[in-house]
C-alpha cells in the first residue's frame, strides 16, 4: 500500500530510482534533466501545451523524494549543486519548484511534517539571491537566509514602491535630437533586398544605446512609419516582431493617439490601418484594443432594437385601414419618405464616423483580416455590422478581389469591351485569390452569407456571382448515387441568404432579376420553391430593412389593386410590374388573396402581369402552389358546394399558365400528391388547366352536332367539334405536354385518377350530402377523360407506348375497371391495327390498285394478329363463367372501337365542305383563300377515307359476329348473354362519356343489323327499359346527362321501327333480334315478333319509363328527384310520346315544384325548366289510341264449384275460346325465369328446378306402380288428397304473409300512385300450374296487362318467394351512391328489368279447362289480343301431348301438397276455395265497375290518376287484393 502511494506522486520516475539511486537512479535523473535542456536550451523552464513531462515536473518529483525521505538529502546534494551549472535557468527553476513546495508544506496538514526536511533543503542549495526574491519572508528566515525579518520587509516595500509606483521622469533634454534623427531617417529609408528588418532592429538598439532613447518612444516611431507607409506593412510588422514590445503597450500607444486624434480633428483612417495590420499579424490583439474603441457594444444593440421595433411598428401599420383621401394621403406619405430618408442618411453618415469600431472593422476588411472581422462580428446581431454601408462596401470590395480571377477566366469579355479590372490584395495574410470552383465555395461564399441582404450595396458584384455560379452549375455532373458536388448545394445557401434578400432591397432592377433567373432555372423546382418560401415568409421578417421595404411595398400594392379595371391595364401592369420585379412573393400573395375574393378581377389581374420578370412568373407559381397547400376548408354550403375560393383560384390558374411561361411541374406534382392522399376536390385546378392551356374541353357541354363531329376524323373534330380554336392553343399545349413529360405525370395522373374514381365514393363519406360527392365523382370522371384525350392528342403514340402498362397490368396491377382501362389502352389498340394494316398492305405489289374487298381482308387479316393475344391477355382478369355466354373477342371488339369506326358523319361534313367558301373577294386575301381550298380537299378526303375504314370495320365485324354469342341451353339462348352483355359492355360504358352514350345506343343497333345469332334485341330493349328506377338514382349528375343520351338514341331506334309499318317490317322483320320463341331444333320455324305486337311492347316501355321516373320524382330524395329531371329533359324528344302518360308526369312535376320552391331551389328551377318545355311539345304527343290498339277487357270469369265460367258473352259474335286460340296468343318467347331473378342464382334455381321435375316424375311412377299392385278406393284417394292440399296451400299462405311482412318493414314507402296503371287497364294476374318449366313463356310483348311487377303471386315461380325476398332486400330504401360499385349496380337494375307476363289469358284458358275438366286446379291465363297468330295442327298436337302429360304429374304433386297442408291447418279444401272465390269476386267487380266507367271516354280529356284515386280510396278493402 505504501508502494502503491508513492508510485502516485511520481510520473517521470518510479521508487525504484530512489532505492537504487547509486546504482541507475542517479543516473536515469541526470539522463531524464539533460534530455529537457536539450530539447528547449532557450527556455527550458517553459511548458508547452498538452505536455506533461518537463523539466520542472522532474525537478519537482526529485525535491519531493528529498521531502518524503525516499532520497537522502546527502545524495542528492552533489547533483543539484552540479545541476545548477549545467544551465542559468536551472537554479530559477529549483527556485520555483521550492516555492511550490513551500506552499504545500505550510498548507496541506499531512505534509506539515516534512516542513523540517524542506528547511534543510533550502539551506543546502546555492540560491540565496533568487529565493529572497521569491519566497515568503517567513520561509527565509526559518531558513536563515534572512537574519532579520522585519528589516527586509521593511526594505521590501520600499524597492517595490520605487519600482512599481514611482514615476521616473525623463529629461528629454538628456536625449540626443540626434538619435531621433538618426531613427527616423532608419525606418523610412527605401526598402530594398539590402534593407531587412533583423539588421534595422540592430541599428535601433545601438541608437537607443548610444544616444539614450526612450524603448516607447522608439516603438511610436515605429508605429508612426508604419502609419505613413502601410504598403510596406511587410517590413514593419517584421520589425515590431523582433523588437521587444508587449500588446498591451501598442494598445496603449495607438489608443492615447487615437483619442489625440479625434480631438484635433485630425483623420485617424491611417491609425485604423495600422491597427488593422498589427491584428491581422497577431502583434495587436483584438482584446487589448477593443477596450479603448467607443461606443460600448451594449449601446451598439440597444440601437438595433429600437430599429427593428421600429421597423415592426411599421409593418403593423400596413394592415391599418384609412378612411382618408386616398390621393392626398398618397402626396403626404411621399413627402414623408424623402424627409426620412435624408434623415436617415445625415443620421448614418455621422453615426458611422463617430463609431471607432466600425471603422476598425472597415480598416480590417480594406487590409484583408477576415477571420478578425468575423472574431468582432459575432459581438453583434447577425447582420448588424454589415448593415452599415462603410463595412458593406469594405466587404464588397474584398470579395471583388477574391472573385476576381475565377471571373475573368469563365466569364470572358468581348475584344472590344474592356471590363474594370480589380486589383488583387497584396497582402498574404488576406484571403486566397479564387482560381477555381472550389475556392470559391470555400471561400467566397462564407462573405457573401455575412454579408446577407446588404449584398444590394454592389449589384455588379451579384452580377460577378450569379455568372461565376451559372456556369459552375452547367459543369456539375450527378454522381452515381443521384449526389452533386458541394457547389450546387452551398450555392443554394447564398441564394437564400443573400442574393434573393439582396434583390428585394433594390428598386426596381429587372435586369438583375433576370439574371438570378437565368442562373436559378437551373435547379429543379422542388429547390426554387424552398428558395421561394424562405424569401416570402422567413427572411423578409428577419432584417429591419426588409421589413420596413416589405411594409412599403404592400402599401403600394393595395393602392395599385384598388385602381386596377380593365380600363387601367396598362398604367396598372406597369405599375405591378414595378413592384414585383424586386421582391414579387409579397405582392402576388396580396393580389391572390382579392382574387380569391372577387372572381371578377381575374381577367385584369392576368392582363396585368404582362410587364414581369421571368423570375416573377416562377414566384407566381410558387404562391399559388402555397396557397392551395393552406388548410383551407374546400367545401361550402354546409359540404353541398365547392369552396368559391377554390373554383376562382383554379380558374385563375387556368388563365395564368395559359398566357404566360410559368413553369407547371410544382401545380402538376401538387395535383398527383393530392390524389395520392385521396383528396380529388383539388382536380378542378387540372381541368381549368388543362381545359384552357391543351384546348381540350369536356365533351359533355357540347350540342349534338358538335357530338356528331366528334364522330368523323381528326380534321373534322378540329374544325366543328370543338368551342376554341386550336392556334390559341398550340403554344400553350407544347408547354403543358413537355411538363408532364419531364416530370414524369402524364401516365400517373391518368392513373391516380382512374383509381381515386373508383375511390372517391367510399373516401368522401365524411361529406354529409351526397350532391357534393357525386360533384366530385363527375369532376373526377371529367378531369380524367379531359386529360385523357389531351394526351392522346399531343403525346406521340411511341412515347405514350413507353410509358402506359400493358392492359393486364392495369386491369390486375393498377386495380382500374374495364371501361377506364380500355379507354387508356383504345389509342395503342388502334395505332397497332393500323400499323400491321399498313404493312399487310405494302406487302401487296399493287399496293395502289387493291380493291375494296382486298383491302377489307387484309384489315380483317390484321385485327387477327393483333387482338388475338390481347384477348388471351384478357380472358384471365374475368370469370370463366362470363365467357360462357359471350366471347372475349367480342369484349375486345365493344371496347376497342368508337363512333368514328361505326358511322361516317356525312351530313356534318357536307355542312363544314359548304361553309366554306373559297371565292376570292375584296376582304380576303390570296393565302387565306389558298388555306381555306386546301381545308376543303382536306376534309373531301378525309371524309372518303372514313367511309372506307367504315366499311373495312363492319366487314370485320359481319365475319366476326357467328362466334360472338354462344348457345348455351335450348330453354335460356339469349338471357344470360344479354345479362353480361348488360353488365360488362353496355352499362359502364353508356355513362362513361356523352359519346360512348351514343356508341352505345348505335353498338346495339348495329348488333341487331348484322343479325347477330343468340342475340334478342328484343330482350336487350326489354331490359333497359323495364325498370331504370335504381339506374337513376344510382346516378351522379354527368351520369344522369350521359344516361339521358343513350336512353334518347335508344328511343329514337326504337320510335323509328314504331313509326311505320315500312319501317318495322325493312328492318326487323325476320330479325334474329325478334325471335319470340327459339326452336331448339334447327329444322323448326322460329317465331317473330310482327308489328302490332311490336307496339304493344314500345308502350309497355314507356309505361315502365314513365313508373320508374315517378317513383324517382316521389321519393323526395334530392339525388332521385334531380336525375329523373335531368333525365326526362334529356330523351324530351322522344319520352313521352303518350299523352295520359304526359298528364302524369306533368302532375309530378307540378308536385316538385310546389313543394321544392324555396327548399331546395336548384331542383325547382329544373322541374320549372322542364315543365315548360314538356308544355311545348305537348301539341305533338300522341294519345294512347294512336299509339296501339288498346284491347278491350271482357269480364272475368265466375267460380263456381270450383269451376269457372264466363259469366259475359262473346261481344261482336266472336266464337269462344278455343284450344288452338290457346295455342295461337301473341308473341311469346321462351325466357327462364332466371330473367326475373338474380343472374348469380341463375345455376342454383336449374338445380332446384332439375329435382322438382325429377320428384315430379318419381311420385307419378310410384302412384302409377301402387295403382297396379293395389287398387285404392277413389274416394279415400280423394280424401287424402284434400288434406294434402290443404297442408300445402296452408302453409304457403303462412310462408307469404310472413314474407310480406318482412318485405313491407323493409320496403321504402310507397309512392300512393306507385301502381297505377296511368290510364290502362289492369288484370290480375294468377299462376299457370299446369305449364311445365319449360313451356312457362315470360312474354315481352304481352300488352299493358303485365304492367306492375308487384302483382305476380308467390306460386308465379318455384322460386318465385326467394326472388322478390332477394329484390326487396337489395331495393330497400334508395340506392345511395356511396354504396354501389358502378358496373354492378346497374347489373342488379338489369337483372330485374324483365318482368314474366304472369300466365295466359282467362277467357283463352277457360276453353283449355272445359277440355280438360278433370283438372280442377288450373289456372292458366292468357291476356286478350286482338290479333293472333296461326299455329299449324301438328304443333297443336304436340303442344296438347306435352301438357298434357306435364299437368298430370303437376297435378299429382299439388294434391300431395294440399293433403298436407289440410292435415297441417285443420282447413277443408272447400273452405279455401270460397275464401279464394270471394276475394276473385270483390277485386272483379271493383275492376269492371272502373273499366266500365272509364271507356268511351277521351282518352286525352279523360282524368285517369283523379278517378283512379277518388274510386281506389273508396275501396280501401280491394287495396291489398289489387297488389296481391
Amino acid at each position: 500500500m505504501h508502494t502503491a502511494k508513492m508510485a502516485g506522486s511520481y510520473r517521470l520516475f518510479t521508487p525504484e530510482t530512489w532505492k537504487n539511486w547509486d546504482k541507475s537512479g542517479k543516473a536515469e535523473v541526470v539522463q531524464m534533466i539533460k534530455h529537457f535542456l536539450k530539447d528547449d536550451p532557450d527556455n527550458p523552464g517553459l511548458s508547452k501545451p498538452n505536455q506533461v513531462k518537463d523539466l520542472s515536473r522532474a525537478l519537482y518529483e526529485l525535491l519531493s523524494a528529498i521531502l518524503k525521505g525516499h532520497l537522502r538529502r546527502d545524495f542528492a546534494r552533489p547533483l543539484l549543486t552540479d545541476m545548477i551549472n549545467w544551465h542559468p535557468d536551472i537554479a530559477s527553476q529549483l527556485v520555483e519548484v521550492s516555492t511550490l513546495l513551500d506552499l504545500e508544506t505550510s498548507t496541506i496538514d499531512r505534509l506539515n511534517k516534512n516542513r523540517d526536511q524542506f528547511i534543510a533543503l533550502l539551506k543546502s542549495l546555492d540560491a540565496d539571491k533568487l529565493m529572497k526574491e521569491r519566497l515568503e519572508i517567513e520561509t527565509l528566515g526559518e531558513a536563515g537566509i534572512v537574519k532579520n525579518k522585519k528589516n527586509f520587509h521593511t526594505k521590501q516595500i520600499k524597492v517595490k514602491t520605487k519600482l512599481f509606483y514611482k514615476q521616473q521622469k525623463f529629461n528629454l533634454l538628456r536625449e540626443e535630437t540626434e538619435g531621433y534623427a538618426k531613427l527616423i531617417t532608419e525606418l523610412n529609408q527605401d526598402i530594398t533586398d539590402r534593407v531587412t528588418p533583423s539588421s534595422i532592429i540592430q541599428v535601433i538598439r545601438s541608437l537607443i544605446g548610444g544616444f539614450n532613447l526612450d524603448p516607447n518612444r522608439v516603438l511610436d516611431l515605429i508605429l508612426e512609419s508604419l502609419e505613413c507607409r502601410p504598403e510596406q506593412h511587410q517590413f514593419y510588422t517584421k520589425l515590431l516582431n523582433q523588437y521587444p514590445c508587449e500588446s498591451a503597450t501598442i494598445s496603449e500607444l495607438l489608443g492615447f493617439k487615437l483619442n489625440n486624434y479625434l480631438n484635433s480633428g485630425k483623420d485617424t483612417k491611417g491609425i485604423y490601418t495600422t491597427m488593422a495590420l498589427l491584428i491581422q499579424a497577431d502583434i495587436l490583439k483584438i482584446s487589448d484594443i477593443y477596450i479603448w474603441l467607443t461606443p460600448e457594444d451594449s449601446s451598439m444593440i440597444e440601437d438595433y432594437q429600437k430599429e427593428e421595433n421600429d421597423a415592426k411598428e411599421i409593418a403593423s401599420k400596413v394592415n391599418v385601414v384609412s378612411t382618408k383621401d386616398k390621393d392626398k394621403e398618397k402626396d403626404k406619405e411621399k413627402e414623408r419618405e424623402e424627409e426620412e430618408k435624408e434623415k436617415d442618411d445625415q443620421r448614418n453618415h455621422e453615426k458611422y464616423n463617430s463609431n471607432q469600431k466600425i471603422q476598425l472593422c472597415v480598416a480590417l476588411l480594406k487590409v484583408g483580416a477576415w477571420e478578425h472581422f468575423m472574431e468582432i462580428s459575432k459581438r453583434f446581431p447577425d447582420f448588424y455590422l454589415v448593415s452599415s454601408p462603410p463595412i458593406g462596401q469594405a466587404l464588397c470590395q474584398l470579395i471583388h478581389a477574391t472573385i476576381e480571377p475565377i471571373y475573368r477566366k469563365v466569364c470572358t469579355l468581348p475584344s472590344r469591351l474592356k471590363g474594370t479590372v480589380v486589383e488583387l490584395l497584396n497582402n498574404p495574410l488576406a484571403p486566397r485569390p479564387s482560381y477555381n470552383f472550389n475556392d470559391v465555395c470555400t471561400t467566397i461564399f462564407p462573405m457573401l452569407s455575412a454579408l446577407g441582404p446588404h449584398l444590394y450595396i454592389d449589384p455588379g458584384l451579384m452580377y460577378k456571382v450569379l455568372r461565376v455560379a451559372r456556369v459552375a452549375l452547367k459543369q456539375v455532373k450527378v454522381g452515381a448515387d443521384g449526389v452533386r458536388n458541394n457547389f450546387y448545394y452551398e450555392f443554394l445557401d447564398v441564394l437564400d441568404e443573400a442574393l434573393l434578400p439582396s434583390l428585394s432591397m433594390l428598386d426596381a432592377n429587372p435586369c438583375l432579376a433576370e439574371e438570378i433567373w437565368d442562373t436559378i432555372k437551373i435547379y429543379p423546382y422542388q429547390h426554387r420553391y424552398k428558395l421561394y418560401g424562405r424569401w416570402k415568409n422567413e427572411t423578409c421578417n428577419q432584417h429591419p430593412m426588409l421589413i420596413k421595404y416589405r411594409a412599403r411595398l404592400l402599401k403600394k400594392a393595395k393602392f395599385i389593386m384598388m385602381r386596377i379595371t380593365k380600363e387601367t391595364i396598362k398604367p396598372v401592369s406597369r405599375g405591378i410590374g414595378k413592384l414585383t420585379h424586386n421582391n414579387p412573393g409579397p405582392v402576388f400573395h396580396y393580389i391572390l388573396i382579392q382574387v380569391q375574393l372577387y372572381d371578377n378581377l381575374i381577367g385584369p389581374v392576368v392582363d396585368s402581369f404582362k410587364y414581369l420578370t421571368s423570375l416573377s412568373y416562377d414566384v407566381l407559381g410558387y404562391c399559388i402552389v402555397e396557397i392551395l397547400s393552406e388548410n383551407k376548408d374546400r367545401i361550402a354550403n354546409d359540404a353541398m358546394a365547392i369552396s368559391p375560393w377554390l373554383q376562382s383560384l383554379s380558374s385563375f390558374c387556368g388563365t395564368v399558365y395559359k398566357k404566360y411561361i410559368i413553369d407547371l411541374g410544382g401545380i402538376l406534382q401538387f395535383v398527383a400528391n393530392q390524389l395520392k392522399a385521396e383528396k380529388s376536390i383539388d382536380l378542378l385546378i387540372l381541368r381549368e388547366i388543362v381545359q384552357k392551356m391543351g384546348g381540350t374541353d369536356t365533351l359533355e357541354d357540347l350540342t349534338s352536332e358538335q357530338l356528331d363531329a366528334m364522330c368523323g376524323g381528326e380534321l373534322l373534330r378540329r374544325e366543328a367539334g370543338q368551342y376554341q380554336q386550336e392556334r390559341n392553343t398550340k403554344r400553350s399545349s407544347i408547354r403543358l405536354k413537355e411538363a408532364l413529360l419531364e416530370n414524369n405525370l402524364a401516365i400517373p395522373l391518368l392513373l391516380l385518377m382512374a383509381q381515386q374514381r373508383s375511390s372517391v365514393v367510399y373516401n368522401q363519406t365524411e361529406s354529409p350530402h351526397l350532391k357534393l360527392v357525386g360533384k366530385l365523382y363527375d369532376q373526377c370522371q371529367d378531369t380524367m377523360v379531359q386529360f385523357g384525350s389531351y394526351l392522346f392528342q399531343v403525346v406521340t403514340i411511341e412515347e405514350l407506348n413507353d410509358r402506359l402498362p400493358s392492359i393486364g397490368t392495369l386491369l390486375s396491377d393498377c386495380h382500374i375497371n374495364a371501361d377506364v382501362a380500355f379507354f387508356l389502352a383504345r389509342p395503342l389498340f388502334i395505332h397497332m391495327l393500323n400499323s400491321k394494316y399498313d404493312e399487310l398492305r405494302r406487302q401487296d405489289k399493287g399496293e395502289k390498285k387493291l380493291t375494296l374487298e382486298q383491302k377489307k381482308l387484309r384489315y380483317i387479316e390484321a385485327c387477327n394478329e393483333v387482338f388475338v393475344p390481347i384477348v388471351s391477355s384478357i380472358r384471365p382478369h374475368f370469370s370463366i363463367k362470363v365467357w360462357e355466354d359471350m366471347d372475349p373477342s367480342f369484349f375486345l371488339t365493344f371496347w376497342t372501337l368508337t363512333m368514328s369506326d361505326l358511322e361516317v358523319p356525312l351530313h356534318m361534313y357536307d355542312k363544314e365542305i359548304k361553309k366554306i367558301d373559297p371565292n376570292p373577294s375584296g376582304n380576303k386575301r390570296k393565302k387565306e383563300t389558298d388555306r381555306l381550298l386546301a381545308l376543303k380537299e382536306k376534309l373531301q378526303e378525309e371524309e372518303k377515307r372514313q367511309k372506307e375504314h367504315v366499311e373495312r370495320v363492319h366487314a370485320r365485324l359481319q365475319q366476326e359476329k357467328d362466334r360472338w354469342f354462344m348457345l348455351r341451353a335450348a330453354r335460356s339462348p339469349k338471357n344470360d348473354t344479354v345479362t353480361a352483355f348488360l353488365q360488362l359492355c353496355l352499362f359502364p360504358r353508356c355513362t362513361f362519356t356523352a359519346l360512348d352514350a351514343i356508341y352505345c345506343a348505335k353498338f346495339v343497333k348495329m348488333l341487331h343489323n348484322l343479325k347477330t345469332p343468340n342475340f334478342s334485341t328484343l330482350i336487350c330493349y326489354d331490359r333497359m327499359y323495364c325498370d331504370i328506377t335504381y339506374t337513376v338514382a344510382s346516378c351522379t349528375e354527368q351520369e344522369a346527362h350521359r344516361y339521358a343520351r343513350f336512353l334518347l338514341g335508344t328511343l329514337e331506334t326504337v320510335m323509328h321501327w314504331h313509326a311505320s309499318q315500312t319501317n318495322y317490317e325493312k328492318e326487323c322483320a325476320n330479325y334474329p333480334g325478334f325471335v319470340t320463341k327459339y326452336r331448339v331444333s334447327r329444322q323448326e320455324a322460329n317465331d317473330y315478333v310482327d308489328y302490332e305486337n311490336y307496339r304493344h311492347v314500345v308502350h309497355k316501355w314507356h309505361y315502365k319509363i314513365t313508373k320508374a321516373l315517378v317513383t324517382c320524382l316521389e321519393s323526395g330524395d334530392y339525388i332521385q328527384i334531380r336525375n329523373a329531371i335531368l333525365i326526362l329533359q334529356g330523351i324530351i324528344q322522344r319520352f313521352p310520346a303518350i299523352s295520359n302518360l304526359a298528364a302524369v308526369i306533368e302532375k309530378r312535376i307540378e308536385k316538385v315544384k310546389l313543394a321544392e320552391r324555396n327548399h331546395r331551389n336548384d331542383l325547382y328551377v329544373l322541374a320549372n325548366s322542364y315543365s315548360g318545355r314538356l308544355k311545348a311539345i305537348k301539341p305533338n304527343i300522341m294519345p294512347e289510341t294512336e299509339f296501339h290498339i288498346v284491347p278491350k277487357r271482357p269480364q272475368e270469369a265466375k267460380v263456381v264449384n270450383g269451376t269457372q265460367e264466363n259469366t259475359s258473352a262473346p261481344s261482336g259474335g266472336e266464337s269462344k275460346p278455343t284450344a288452338e286460340m290457346t295455342e295461337s296468343k301473341i308473341v311469346k318467347m321462351i325466357v327462364s325465369d332466371s330473367t326475373n331473378g338474380d343472374v348469380d342464382a341463375k345455376d342454383e334455381k336449374e338445380d332446384k328446378d332439375i329435382k322438382k321435375a325429377e320428384i315430379t316424375s318419381k311420385s307419378s311412377k310410384d302412384k302409377k306402380e301402387n295403382l297396379e299392385k293395389k287398387p285404392i278406393d277413389d274416394n279415400e284417394i280423394k280424401k287424402e288428397d284434400k288434406e294434402k292440399k290443404e297442408k300445402d296451400r296452408d302453409r304457403d299462405k303462412k310462408e307469404d304473409r310472413e314474407e310480406k311482412s318482412k318485405r313491407r318493414s323493409k320496403e321504402p314507402k310507397r309512392s300512393k300512385y306507385e301502381d297505377e296503371d296511368y290510364g290502362e287497364s289492369e288484370r290480375d294476374e294468377r299462376p299457370s300450374g299446369g305449364t311445365t318449366e319449360r313451356e312457362r313463356e315470360s312474354s315481352v310483348t304481352s300488352n299493358t296487362s303485365s304492367t306492375s311487377t308487384k302483382m305476380e303471386p308467390p306460386e308465379a315461380s318455384p322460386r318465385g318467394s326467394k326472388r322478390r325476398k332477394t329484390e326487396h332486400s337489395s331495393k330497400c330504401g334508395r340506392v345511395p351512391i356511396l354504396q354501389r360499385c358502378h358496373a354492378v349496380g346497374l347489373l342488379a337494375t338489369a337483372a330485374t328489368v324483365v318482368e314474366p307476363s304472369g300466365s295466359l289469358s282467362r277467357n283463352k284458358e277457360e276453353g283449355s279447362r272445359r277440355e280438360h275438366k278433370h283438372k280442377e286446379r288450373s289456372k292458366s291465363q292468357e291476356p286478350d289480343s286482338d290479333v293472333s297468330t296461326k299455329e299449324t295442327k301438328k304443333e297443336k298436337k304436340e303442344r296438347k301431348r306435352e301438357r298434357s302429360s306435364d299437368e298430370a304429374a303437376d297435378g299429382e304433386l299439388k294434391r300431395k301438397k294440399n293433403d298436407e297442408r289440410s292435415k297441417s291447418n285443420g282447413r277443408s279444401d272447400d273452405d279455401h276455395k270460397h275464401r279464394h272465390q270471394q276475394h276473385r269476386a270483390d277485386s272483379e267487380e271493383y275492376h269492371d265497375r272502373y273499366v266500365n266507367e272509364s271507356r268511351g271516354k277521351d282518352h286525352r280529356d279523360y282524368d285517369y290518376e283523379r278517378e283512379y284515386e277518388r274510386d281506389y280510396e273508396k275501396h280501401p278493402s280491394s287495396r291489398h287484393k289489387r297488389k296481391n
